[in-house]
């Protein structure tokens, strides 16, 4: 089974062990950015990754969700970071620059300066690091580790999920686990194999954090503290309140022009191997 990794810290607890030796006869991992792993599902070079939520809305009928897991926050993100050198209120009529490995937060953005603030922004793609991207444009969108770890802060920092938690009242899902539906159709004990092994080695990371930061990993102990504060504060699981936020987000992104219409998302069901439709229902 071929599986986009996307080499961020927050997926770590999803794949700590499961790139296991042991495991190379079942799954073959493909590195990539969210943006690269979304256009490897596309091109079918792969058959399941972690990919940006507002993927699978805007390809309805390619793709089913394994519907318990994802990546989600209900808090500050810390690695959705809006630079900025002016006040967010002074960003209305601006050129922002956006990370271009985002689509999710990407368009969260876009969503919030429209329908929150009603801003008419313009935006550009970069495949640029924050430092590059801050000295072009009035403020830019990072995302991934290179936002968590960025230390030449702007004086203006806004963490693009807490934005939308004070908003909304609820979690922004920023990513779902998603399968390409016709491997899935072909394959349903594979895929509730994987299902229950990826759930399975979720569980047990979550316990033990500590083990997965390592000291070698980061460039001293604030940053592994840092690490470990983040990851504890992300949400895993794809509960009511994560679907009502993904809900909502899609709504938006479908008055924002993003999407066609708001999708009614295939999930796979682990117990029988089948797909169900329209779980926002």
């Amino acid at each position: 089974m071929k599986i986009g990794k996307i080499d961020f810290l927050n997926t770590l607890p999803f794949f700590y062990s499961l790139t296991d030796p042991r495991d190379a006869a079942d799954f073959e991992f493909f590195p990539g950015t969210p943006a690269e792993i979304n256009e490897k599902l596309r091109k079918n070079e792969i058959d399941a990754g972690i990919a940006s939520s507002l993927f699978c809305a805007m390809s309805p009928g390619e793709y089913v969700v394994l519907p318990e897991l994802c990546i989600a926050a209900d808090r500050k993100v810390g690695s959705v970071l809006l630079y900025s050198t002016c006040p967010l209120e002074q960003l209305d009529g601006k050129t922002i620059a956006l990370s271009s490995k985002s689509l999710s937060a990407a368009s969260l953005l876009k969503i919030l300066f429209s329908r929150r603030w009603n801003f008419s922004c313009s935006y550009e793609s970069s495949p640029l690091p924050p430092e590059e991207m801050i000295r072009d444009y009035p403020a830019c969108l990072a995302i991934g580790d290179e936002a968590l770890f960025f230390r030449r802060r702007t004086e203006f920092v806004y963490d693009v999920g807490e934005l939308w938690r004070e908003w909304t009242h609820l979690p922004f899902c920023f990513a779902v686990w998603t399968v390409r539906k016709s491997f899935a159709e072909k394959n349903p004990s594979r895929v509730r194999d994987f299902q229950k092994r990826l759930s399975a080695v979720l569980r047990l990371n979550l316990k033990r954090l500590d083990a997965l930061v390592r000291p070698g990993d980061f460039l001293s102990e604030d940053e592994k503290a840092l690490a470990a504060g983040y990851l504890a504060g992300l949400r895993y699981f794809m509960t009511e309140d994560v679907r009502e936020g993904l809900k909502l987000f899609f709504e938006y992104a479908r008055t924002a022009g993003l999407i066609s219409a708001p999708p009614e998302l295939e999930f796979f069901e682990t117990s029988a191997g089948g797909i169900k439709k329209g779980c926002f229902v």
